[in-house]
């Protein structure tokens, strides 16, 4: 491979510029000997020859290393995208990793909102249940103030109305003994007054004596007969007034059975729990291990290794032409002075 004064490698037409070797080395031996015109022939076949495998030599090497140098570059795309795709997964991964997060996230934002709102929606519902009872509450300790008023005003009515009764009869039973001690008193008035007007008539023997016996005894059945109204009127009082007492005890039992039970105390109602906080696993943090290995760049062509490889060849064909020319020149000149 042939370099310029840049270091650049030569073109075909910087090549075709430059000065053969081959044919200045001939050029130099002609010169020296005097024999050009013996072997110009020879001299200008062996010099196209190795200028061609010169010029053939320039454009191989420079189309092994053009290859050389679009396989590296075609290796090192290839290594590039690798890469890339690899940069890309790497970055998908953790994008997809972050997603889960953020859905995660959300999931459990929005279950914090429902359960918040189903607890104060519970607690609102507590809440009115528990006013529901308080008010029962008031109204069943209101009725059984109200009924508890209402069975004493029954019974204290009753006991008036008892009492006022039994006074009555009680009245009517003084009245009737009153009534009796009158007819009492009137019989032994009128037992005296008979008694009185038979001794007033002189009457004596045993005639006198039946008719005081006979007023006495008369005297003696109306005390018989007012003791037994009395009495009648003992026991009918008596009567009715175990009747007013009966009538009372029904009255107030009667009463006692519209009356209200006592309500006791209502239970509360009953509160709901809160409701548990759900859990959330976010995904793991990736590790080195989940992207998996690096790719790998592969094996690099040397462009200059190619070229001398290709250079090499052509200087084979050179030394081939150089040799077949010095075996055409070395017959013309046996028997010369050289």
């Amino acid at each position: 491979m042939m370099m310029n004064e840049f270091g650049v490698p030569m073109s075909d037409a910087e090549i075709s510029m430059q000065p053969n070797p081959g044919k200045a080395m001939l050029q130099q031996q002609l010169d020296a000997s005097g024999l050009e015109n013996q072997w110009i022939g020879a001299v200008v076949g062996a010099g196209i020859g190795i200028a061609g495998g010169i010029m053939g030599g320039s454009r191989s090497a420079a189309a092994a290393r053009e290859q050389a140098e679009a396989q590296n570059r075609a290796t090192q795309a290839r290594y590039q995208y690798d890469m890339d795709m690899w940069d890309a997964k790497r970055s998908q991964m953790q994008a997809q990793r972050m997603e889960a997060v953020d859905r995660i996230m959300l999931e459990a934002r929005n279950e914090g909102k429902v359960r918040a709102y189903k607890d104060a929606a519970n607690e609102q519902q507590y809440q009115y249940a528990l006013q529901i009872r308080n008010a029962q509450q008031a109204s069943n300790e209101a009725a059984f103030e109200r009924s508890d008023r209402i069975y004493s005003d029954t019974t204290d009515m009753n006991y008036l109305s008892a009492k006022a009764a039994m006074d009555s009869e009680i009245v009517k039973l003084e009245e009737a003994g009153d009534v009796g001690q009158f007819d009492r008193n009137q019989a032994y008035i009128d037992s005296l007054v008979a008694e009185g007007q038979l001794r007033a008539r002189g009457a004596s023997g045993r005639s006198a004596s039946k008719s005081i016996q006979s007023t006495l005894a008369d005297y003696g059945r109306q005390l018989t007969m007012l003791d037994a109204t009395d009495d009648s009127a003992g026991r009918n009082t008596r009567a009715v007034l175990e009747e007013i007492m009966r009538d009372k005890t029904s009255a107030d039992l009667t009463a006692y059975a519209s009356k209200m039970l006592d309500p006791g105390v209502l239970p509360d109602p009953i509160k709901a729990q809160p409701i548990p906080v759900a859990e959330f696993q976010l995904p793991r943090v990736f590790s080195e291990f989940d992207f998996g290995p690096q790719p790998v760049k592969g094996a690099m062509a040397s462009p200059g290794a190619a070229a001398q490889m290709a250079w090499g060849q052509a200087i084979q064909g050179i030394a081939g032409s150089v040799g077949g020319a010095v075996t055409a020149t070395s017959g013309q000149f046996e028997g010369s002075d050289w």
